[in-house]
This record gives structure tokens, C-alpha cells and sequence, in this order.
């Protein structure tokens, strides 16, 4: 069998990037080190205080008084806010509800200066009689951030609601090349939106794309997020429209429903030329929401429409879309990043990622070599940087 040397390069990159991001310093977790609530049931016993820390209550469920609970049940509005050591780049907040839980319905980050940025907003509503880590993913926010503030509608989960703990994961290094500033940053949600084909005419249609996320992170069948007219249909495609043109960075894509089927990303600049971002293989995802992040390290063009293309036969059952943002600088990024090692090891993992995948998959290499490859990545494993 002629022995794929293109595995060797791939997991070498895997091994070197690895390598490198420990020098650079990798994502890490959180406990909150402050708390404090706009109610609490008790000066100890559910009091804010409660949810410093590991979990006490969770993976058990109930009325436990290690966990924090509002003045009373059904209080309307109430909120939490923790503090963390350290300010990051947040990539994510658990928040672990561990006693009717399902009524969050904003999570936002603040960042050093005091500023708050909403990274979700949602219903509140029943969530099941267990214990849940709600996590909340940011794909918008640029800043340092070492402040959570969570906002409950206590009206809209019966009972007590009770928090236990509250964690955020997140890096002291920027996501974002260097020669970006801050200010030049835009974040923008679609204002537009088209499709190939859409389920109804009032639900379901491309125009649930629009705007912040209206679904995420819940998972299932909403009509509050975009399908096509059937599922297991074939290529189908999506196209959203942004206020002001911008040198992309990032796509993020919220699936709410079946994620995995969408093939290519495209740039469409204002000659209406489009660009491909990205390409990969449709894939099952995990049966879970998630944000997709399409990261452009190919087009240097200003551009305010997305175009993603879907196979939806490759998905089974309606593959849901609820929002997309685009995040990117008002001036070009010095080509500079371009040169970067650790952004070209970047671009290769996001670029080939799936085809390792598919390899394995599809046991493109027999036994003899696979014991071949282990030992490279022993090797590898040990080459300091």
C-alpha cells in the first residue's frame, strides 16, 4: 500500500501546534471568586455566596442549600453576577443549574473598563427535573472579560431556581491578530436575509437568520431559526446582508437543529464577486447546538454578504440555522499575520482538519503504518520549542 505522507505533515502540524500553544498559552477554566445577586433566600444557606467555587450540589439535584436561590419563588426578574482572578478572552460560560433550572435568559460578559457585553439572550422556560450545565458560547466579544452577569425570569420556571456554580474558560491571548485594534472591530449581526428554498412562509424562513440569536443555545426544532422547504433535500444555500463592509475575520454560524451539513462558506464583496472562505465535507455534528466558527485567512476583499452553502442529504432530518455573525476590522490586517508560523500552523489544522478526520474514517493506512505514525508523534512530542 502506497503509504500516505501526507498524514505524517498533518499530524506533525497537529504536534507542533500544540507545542507552540503551550508556549503561547492555552485556553483555561475558571471558578468565580465573587458573588453577589440582586436577592437571596438566606445569608448562608442559598445565599450568593454559594455559587463561589466548585460545584457543592451538581451532578445532584434539588433544594440544596449550598447552591444560591432568589428571595422567593416566582420573583420575576433576578440577577447574579460573578467575578473571576483573572480578565480573558471568553470563550465560553457554564453555569451550573442545579434546581428547576431553564430560567436564564441573558448571560452577558463585562470587561475591565466596566462595560457590559450581551453574548446571549433567550426565553426562559422549563428545562427538565435534573441537574444541567447551561453553557453559553461567545463567538462576538473582543475584550478581556473577568465579570459574568446572569439574568433569570424566575416567572418562567416554576419553583425555586437555583444556581450552584459558575465557571468561564477563556485564554490571556488575544484570538485576534495583533495588528488589530479593538476599535476597529466590528460585530455585526445580518439585517437581511435569502434563501434557496424556506419550510413556511411565516416560520422557518431565511429572515429568522436576522439579528442576534433567538434559539441558541437551546437545541431542537424551533421556528425562530431558518430550514429548507424539506429535509434531506440536496445542496441548499443560505445568503445574509450586513450594514458596513469589513475585512472578515470570522463567520460564526449558530446551529440550533442537525448542525454539521453546511460545505462552503463564501464572501460576496460589493462587485458581487464571491470568494471562498472555507470548504469541508458535511458531517453529523453532535445532536446539540452549537456556534460553527469559519475563520478567513484566505480573502483580503471588504465584504458585507455570506453566502453558506448546505448539504442537506448528507445531514439526516431539517438542518436548522438561528443567526450568523460577522465579525471583522474596518482596515486591512497587515500582511504581517500572514507570515505568522502560528497562524499558517492555524491554517492548516482548519483547512485539513477533516481530511485527518476522513483518513481515519476510511482507514487509509494499515496497521504496520499506524504503529509507524505513533512512533513519529513520540518523537515529535519530545522536540522543544
Amino acid at each position: 500500500m502506497k503509504r500516505n505522507w501526507w498524514m505524517i505533515l498533518l499530524l506533525a502540524v497537529v504536534v507542533l501546534l500544540g507545542t507552540v500553544g503551550e508556549a503561547q498559552g492555552q485556553s483555561f477554566s475558571q471558578w468565580a471568586i465573587t458573588a453577589s445577586a440582586s436577592s437571596e433566600y438566606g445569608s448562608g444557606d442559598w445565599s450568593a455566596k454559594q455559587m463561589l467555587g466548585q460545584p457543592d450540589v451538581y451532578p445532584g439535584y434539588g433544594d440544596d442549600g449550598r447552591a444560591w436561590a432568589p428571595v422567593s419563588q416566582n420573583a420575576g426578574l433576578q440577577w447574579v453576577e460573578l467575578g473571576f482572578a483573572e480578565a480573558v478572552y471568553v470563550e465560553s460560560v457554564e453555569i451550573y443549574e442545579t434546581f428547576n433550572p431553564g430560567a436564564v435568559v441573558k448571560v452577558e460578559l463585562v470587561d475591565t473598563s466596566g462595560r457590559g457585553h450581551l453574548i446571549w439572550e433567550g426565553r426562559g422556560g422549563f428545562a427538565g427535573d435534573s441537574a444541567r450545565v447551561f453553557s453559553v458560547r461567545n463567538g462576538t466579544i473582543t475584550v478581556p472579560c473577568s465579570v459574568v452577569r446572569i439574568t433569570l425570569d424566575t416567572d418562567s420556571v416554576g419553583g425555586w431556581n437555583e444556581i450552584d456554580a459558575v465557571s468561564i474558560t477563556g485564554s490571556l491571548n488575544s484570538p485576534w491578530p495583533q495588528d488589530v485594534e479593538q476599535s476597529d472591530m466590528v460585530i455585526q449581526w445580518a439585517r437581511g436575509a435569502k434563501a434557496s428554498s424556506q419550510y413556511r412562509e411565516d416560520r422557518w424562513t431565511p429572515e429568522h437568520m436576522t439579528g442576534q440569536p433567538d434559539v441558541y443555545p437551546k437545541y431542537g426544532d424551533y421556528d425562530q431559526a431558518w430550514t429548507a422547504a424539506y429535509s434531506d433535500s440536496g445542496k441548499e444555500w443560505a445568503e445574509l446582508f450586513y450594514d458596513e463592509a469589513v475585512y472578515v475575520q470570522r463567520i460564526a454560524v449558530y446551529e440550533t437543529y442537525n448542525p454539521g451539513a453546511i460545505v462552503r462558506a463564501e464572501l460576496i464583496d460589493e462587485t458581487g464577486t464571491a470568494h471562498v472562505v472555507w470548504e469541508g465535507r458535511a458531517q453529523a455534528a453532535p445532536e446539540e447546538s452549537r456556534i460553527f466558527y469559519i475563520d478567513n485567512i484566505k480573502v483580503d476583499i471588504p465584504a458585507r454578504r455570506v453566502r453558506l452553502t448546505l448539504q442537506t442529504d448528507q445531514v439526516p432530518g431539517f438542518n436548522e440555522i438561528d443567526a450568523v455573525c460577522l465579525i471583522g476590522a474596518r482596515t486591512m490586517v497587515q500582511e504581517s499575520r500572514r507570515q505568522d508560523p502560528l497562524h499558517l500552523l492555524a491554517s492548516i489544522i482548519l483547512r485539513l482538519g477533516r481530511a485527518v478526520e476522513r483518513g481515519r474514517e476510511e482507514r487509509l493506512a494499515d496497521s504496520a503504518f499506524i504503529l509507524e505514525l505513533e512512533e513519529i508523534l513520540r518523537d515529535l512530542s519530545n522536540i522543544g520549542f
